[in-house]
């Protein structure tokens, strides 16, 4: 964000995640990827290449790891 606001605080919430723990491990969170395919799952991990979750069914299963490269990801959302 540019402007007379770029560095300001003031009107962000008090409990707005920071990305570390927002991505955090174990954070449970909807991935979109650009395929129109979303993931819901628990990070593992994430580094500069990408995201690596532990997907889950509308169940709540587990099913599969799945890494996903930040270039497939179009959105990701805390909570499901």
């Amino acid at each position: 964000m540019k402007g007379e606001n770029a560095g300001s605080t003031e009107g962000l919430r008090q409990d707005a995640p920071q990305i570390t723990g927002f991505l955090g491990r174990g954070t449970f969170v909807v991935v979109s990827a650009r395929t129109g395919n979303d993931l819901e799952g628990y990070v593992c991990d994430q580094n500069e290449s990408g995201l690596l979750l532990d997907v889950r069914d509308s169940s709540g299963d587990a099913t599969s790891y799945e890494f996903l490269p930040w270039s497939s990801i179009e959105r990701v959302g805390a909570g499901g």
